[in-house]
């Protein structure tokens, strides 16, 4: 792992790191300022609200529509989330979209893509976002990171989900919706994955196929 740079502004202090090919994490230890920051390019790839994904939209009407949709009565979304990660394209996308309404974390965002993109020579790179370098969510965050830079991985993943019962995979995917993941195939995939291959024990399935899972991970993270 090597820190990059420092983020330093009126809104969030933390640092960028590159802690595999491809793969940096942007530190930030305060949930709120980590949460803001990431919100709304999180949203913009994989937000359940069809009205969010992928769409235009402000900061304040992100916030408005979180509250309607949970019916929370408040925005808890840094308090819902600990960790982030978006791929290259998505951010690149969504910094295009959103430049006529930027804010003040979308500037501190503009320059870390700017930086992820320099080191990465320009190829496609992923970016996490959680509140230390050790943090419990890391691995998981890696495993999203590899499932996107590394066509091995995803390559050897994609098999492996493929053996899958068709039952357990519905199953699978009615929990990670009720989560608050949205039903596409490529993200559900992709969350699959990065659960099974790092969590310490899932009552979701079979240890044997977890156990497939941890092994190929820890295979291509080495």
């Amino acid at each position: 792992m090597k820190k990059l740079k420092s983020c330093k502004s009126k809104v969030v202090s933390g640092s960028i790191n590159k802690i595999m090919p491809n793969i940096y994490a942007v530190i930030v230890k305060n949930d709120y300022d980590r949460g803001m920051l990431f919100c709304r390019y999180q949203e913009f790839y994989e937000s359940p609200f069809p009205e969010i994904r992928n769409q235009e939209f402000t900061l304040e009407e992100l916030m408005r529509t979180y509250v309607k949709k949970n019916k929370s009565g408040m925005f808890t979304y840094p308090a819902d989330w600990a960790g982030y990660n978006i791929p290259s394209n998505i951010l690149k996308k969504g910094q295009k979209v959103f430049s006529k309404t930027n804010n003040l974390y979308d500037d501190v965002m503009t320059d870390i893509i700017s930086c992820c993109d320099k080191h990465s020579k320009n190829e496609k790179f992923y970016l996490i976002g959680a509140d230390k370098l050790s943090s419990d969510i890391m691995d998981h965050e890696i495993a999203h990171g590899l499932y996107y830079t590394n066509p091995e991985y995803k390559l050897k993943v994609d098999e492996i989900i493929k053996t899958i019962p068709t039952k357990t995979y519905n199953y699978l995917k009615k929990e990670l919706v009720k989560m608050g993941y949205v039903d596409i195939k490529s993200i559900i995939d992709d969350e699959i994955q990065a659960y099974l291959s790092t969590v310490p024990h899932s009552s979701w399935t079979s240890i044997i196929l977890q156990k497939t899972f941890k092994k190929n991970f820890l295979k291509f993270k080495k």
